[in-house]
């Protein structure tokens, strides 16, 4: 994305800088901008990549932004933690564009070049997925492999790579990006990676469970796992009561990259039909915002939704009395209704 806007922008003006061989160069950022601002003048357009590898680079570039205010910058970082850190920096100042995993529309376009209208579930549902279901198998002859391989792959990262290397960028996002940002002692970054195997294991988290096994107290694990969600490993969701989130502290959590459950969950030996289901419900979570879990597996705006497959049928929705819309998603293309039950 910052290469099509670079190549977008005047050569007269654009400059490209990447962030490692700064750092290595052993300048500051002050002084280079000095020499962009002595060599292009105010009017420069610069692009800095990867500036996560340069330390505390926030500082600088707050005082870059209000010396030379008729300059451009796009600056990108792959730690969220450490971008996020620079928002107490650089408030005002910068506009951020967060960059979530792929949703499915977007995979199928960037793998097989194919742009696939939204599915918008209208008043009646069942002629809305009907409608969409003609539309897609059209587009799509082999959707449910597709399917298959977007829940293995919703990473750009992972189209070349295989997603055994996950365990790097894990080790990565403990080690690099949350020992930069916090002062945490390692002893406990070497417990983040238990922590993961806990929960590829499980949705499910019970505070003093995980404090026993990882040998650290309620409130480490409660900021371990806000670490691991602020650095996109994880994703938070709080339960569903009467319209409003409950105010109890135990939470459930799913994977932003589904992958990473599935390679830490072989790493344990645990089979692979015992994690199929919260593979599952990783994509519905990481797809979807503002998602609560309720008895009957996740409410979503007027929805309340079960993630599983045909073989549960309509069972687990009985006596349930809600003036919410009832869905069931399971990889297939069968489209009914039994009731109230979609």
């Amino acid at each position: 994305m910052m290469f099509q806007k670079y190549l977008k922008t005047s050569e007269k003006k654009r400059i490209y800088l990447h962030a490692e061989e700064v750092s290595n160069v052993g300048l500051s950022l002050i002084d280079i901008f000095r020499a962009i601002q002595y060599l292009f003048s105010d009017s420069a357009i610069v692009f800095l990549d990867e500036i996560n590898n340069y330390q505390e680079w926030y500082n600088e570039i707050k005082i870059i932004y209000d010396k030379y205010p008729k300059m451009r910058f796009y600056i990108t970082g792959s730690s969220s933690l450490n971008i996020m850190e620079s928002k107490k920096k650089l408030a005002r100042r910068a506009k951020y564009i967060h960059i979530p995993t792929l949703t499915f529309r977007e995979y199928v376009y960037l793998k097989n070049d194919i742009k696939l209208n939204k599915f918008i579930p209208g008043e009646d549902i069942l002629l809305s997925a009907m409608r969409y279901d003609i539309y897609i198998r059209e587009k799509l002859p082999n959707i449910l492999t597709v399917v298959e391989e977007y829940i293995s792959t919703n990473l750009p990262y992972l189209f070349e790579n295989d997603y055994s290397t996950l365990s790097d960028l894990v080790e990565k996002v403990i080690y690099s990006d949350i020992a930069k940002v916090k002062n945490i002692e390692t002893a406990t970054l070497s417990k983040f990676e238990r922590l993961i195997f806990l929960l590829s294991s499980s949705t499910k988290t019970s505070y003093e469970i995980l404090s026993k096994d990882l040998g650290v107290s309620k409130s480490v694990v409660g900021e371990m796992l806000t670490l691991l969600e602020k650095s996109e490993i994880i994703k938070k969701t709080t339960p569903y009561k009467k319209g409003k989130t409950s105010a109890r502290k135990e939470w459930k959590y799913y994977f932003t990259v589904p992958s990473i459950r599935k390679l830490y969950a072989e790493k344990m030996l645990i089979p692979e039909s015992d994690t199929k289901g919260n593979i599952k419900e990783d994509i519905f979570v990481s797809n979807f915002p503002e998602v609560f879990f309720s008895d009957i597996d996740f409410v979503w705006k007027k929805y309340l939704i079960e993630i599983g497959s045909k073989k549960k049928g309509f069972k687990q929705f009985k006596d349930i009395k809600t003036k919410l819309k009832k869905i069931i998603i399971y990889m297939g293309l069968d489209i009914t209704r039994k009731n109230d039950v979609y």
